[in-house]
């Protein structure tokens, strides 16, 4: 088949430009003609496709990692042959590989690199937690977009490649300056493989350098096996310096036990992890009864574990679920209405009948509600083409102010099939008797979430109007 401008991939993809070349094949931007949307389409070096056992195997672990469906994983769509060239087709993410803001900007901030760190985490736990190890971990498989969400791509890959007869006796498959120990002496890589190579990401984007630099592919796979891990700049924080240090551990029962615990030790490292202090009394919502439950929902028994993210104001992240409920809590008896609101395309309230909160329980489509248990909740998947986004917020009655609510807390929960998110949603509110807390809005085929902590002194009315809205608060 041709590579070129305007050729046309297993009758449906069509090739627009290429986006980049590897040791696997190349990457091109397309357009899916059935569906008219963008796709990204990897076409494999031709070599790989003669390998009949590859094929097979490739196969398999298309169709394994097809069936993750999460924020921070590149969806697959499809895979197909086509004049002797295997193709796999993947959700297009507009953005730039971890490789090129390394080039450009390393070493990041700490904040940003836990940012991008704690995503890539939570993409693998999705996927370990599936069975699926990624096996190739690295800079360059993963993007991140212009609101700086990270996905991590090309699962299955290396797995095929390492099954397949074209692995000579004595090969390791994966990117040598990422490679866990474990896996360079050619042992299975496991979830903790993947937390290895993570770990060397972790260190290149605080440091800008490798921990290690060999000039051949058997020297960086000793020095991952037998040399200690050289210390990260003074410029970084010793418990950061300290998680890292313990990722990239030579045995694997060294590191952090699993995705979830890196994440939130990573957080925990700069003082952004989910808050452990207790007797944080839930506010009560305004207009419902007293007797309402307020405990917090706990996972389902096919969902033992969660993982737990705190978002600073202005960051967003991709929900994985679609069933979102948001909770909000703080130290006192204070009263706080909950607010959402349905959002058009010209972000607008679509109508009066869109603002949910006291005396309107659900919105004018019914997806969105205030339940009886003090939350706002939804699902993403029964919203339709015409919501473009949620809003989510709180307001109080004069005299008092936000400020007033000790130890104000949002939390966001996003519960999928498999999964059940976290979202620590820190306010930082002060005077405002009202303010929009967190906005969830369409990406794409996807949803995400931002912090977004603006508020309004004069309270509900201001917010009211700043949503096009006529609603007018009831008399008491």
């Amino acid at each position: 088949m041709q590579r070129t401008d305007g050729a046309e991939v297993g009758g449906r993809y069509v090739l627009d430009s290429r986006i980049a070349g590897g040791g696997m094949g190349e990457v091109w931007r397309g357009t899916d003609s059935v569906l008219a949307r963008p796709v990204a389409i990897k076409l494999l070096r031709t070599d790989l496709t003669d390998d009949p056992e590859f094929v097979a195997r490739f196969r398999t672990e298309a169709r394994n990692a097809a069936q993750l469906s999460h924020g921070n994983i590149a969806q697959v769509h499809d895979y197909g042959e086509d004049g002797g060239t295997a193709f796999l087709v993947m959700e297009l993410v507009d953005g730039d590989p971890l490789s090129t803001m390394i080039q450009q900007s390393a070493p990041l901030p700490e904040a940003d690199a836990v940012h991008l760190l704690v995503q890539a985490a939570n993409a693998l736990h999705a996927a370990h937690a599936k069975g699926i190890v990624h096996r190739d971990v690295k800079p360059a498989n993963i993007v991140v977009d212009d609101e700086f969400v990270a996905k991590l791509t090309d699962f299955g890959i290396a797995r095929a490649l390492d099954s397949s007869s074209m692995t000579r006796v004595g090969e390791v498959m994966g990117t040598p300056q990422y490679l866990a120990p474990e896996a360079a002496m050619g042992k299975e890589a496991t979830a903790q493989s993947d937390l290895y190579s993570l770990g060397v990401v972790a260190f290149q984007l605080l440091a800008g350098r490798l921990p290690f630099q060999a000039d051949t592919a058997v020297g960086f796979a000793l020095a991952h096996v037998q040399q200690p891990v050289p210390s990260l700049p003074d410029s970084v924080s010793e418990p950061l310096r300290a998680v890292i240090h313990a990722t990239l551990a030579k045995e694997p029962d060294d590191r952090p036990h699993g995705a979830v615990e890196l994440a939130e030790r990573l957080q925990a490292a700069i003082g952004v992890a989910p808050p452990t202090a207790r007797g944080i009394a839930p506010v009560r919502v305004a207009h419902l009864p007293d007797y309402a439950p307020t405990t917090p929902v706990p996972p389902t028994a096919a969902q033992p574990e969660q993982a737990e993210f705190t978002l600073t104001r202005g960051q967003n992240a991709p929900l994985s679920g679609a069933h979102v409920t948001l909770r909000v809590e703080a130290t006192g008896a204070n009263s706080v209405d909950l607010i959402a609101c349905e959002i058009g395309s010209d972000d607008r309230a679509l109508g009066d009948d869109s603002l949910v909160f006291f005396n309107n329980r659900r919105s004018a489509d019914g997806v969105v509600r205030l339940s009886d248990s003090g939350r706002i909740e939804f699902d993403t998947s029964e919203l339709g083409g015409h919501v473009h986004a949620v809003v989510l917020g709180v307001a109080v009655d004069e005299p008092a102010t936000l400020g007033e609510l000790t130890d104000l807390r949002t939390t966001l929960y996003a519960e999928g099939d498999d999964q059940r998110e976290v979202f620590r949603l820190p306010a930082g509110l002060g005077g405002e008797r009202a303010a929009v807390l967190a906005r969830i809005y369409r990406r794409g085929d996807s949803w995400k979430v931002r912090n977004v902590s603006a508020g309004w002194e004069s309270g509900l009315p201001a917010l009211v109007d700043a949503l096009g809205l006529a609603v007018q608060a009831p008399a008491e």
